[in-house]
């Protein structure tokens, strides 16, 4: 009496997908040459500074709190694009009802050399992501499949980029 059914559909699907090494690559620079573009940026909604394809020291990787992040942004002329990346809007449709109620804005990456302090100092800013450069990836650099994301890496992080020939 009772028991199980006999071949019942399982949850166990692989749903990742596989991509060709060189294709992978390829995706990743060419998103890495939309990020240097400023126009491309600015079509991507970005709110940027004039002077905008710059390198950031090596020393913003040891910034141990928020505030120090937020004021750094400040001194980059980057508070508009702060502002912009915290703002949500409610969804229209039914994913309200789902779980996914509010749509935010995608602000700034930073790309770091590699494990920091300024991962957990940043992680609590609306809209910014930080990643080693070794763990870039296409959906980061184009977010929604749209290149152009307002991209600021740090000297250590293009060093290690060119000794390393990552994405070459």
């Amino acid at each position: 009496v009772g028991g199980r059914r006999s071949f019942p559909p399982g949850s166990d699907k692989d749903w990742s997908k596989d991509i060709n090494t060189k294709e992978r690559k390829k995706a990743i620079r060419s998103a890495i040459a939309a990020t240097v573009d400023k126009n491309v940026v600015k079509m991507h909604g970005h709110r940027i500074p004039d002077n905008y394809p710059f390198i950031i020291d090596t020393s913003f990787e040891s910034f141990e709190n928020t505030k120090q992040v937020f004021d750094a942004f400040e001194k980059l002329k980057l508070t508009a694009e702060l502002e912009r990346s915290a703002q949500k809007t409610v969804r229209a449709g039914m994913g309200k009802m789902r779980g996914r109620r509010y749509q935010k804005k995608v602000g700034p990456l930073i790309v770091v050399s590699g494990a920091c302090k300024l991962v957990n100092s940043a992680r609590n800013i609306a809209g910014i992501d930080v990643v080693a450069v070794s763990q870039l990836n296409a959906e980061l650099l184009a977010p929604g499949a749209v290149p152009g994301r307002l991209t600021l890496f740090t000297a250590a992080a293009i060093d290690k980029m060119e000794k390393e020939k990552l994405y070459a």
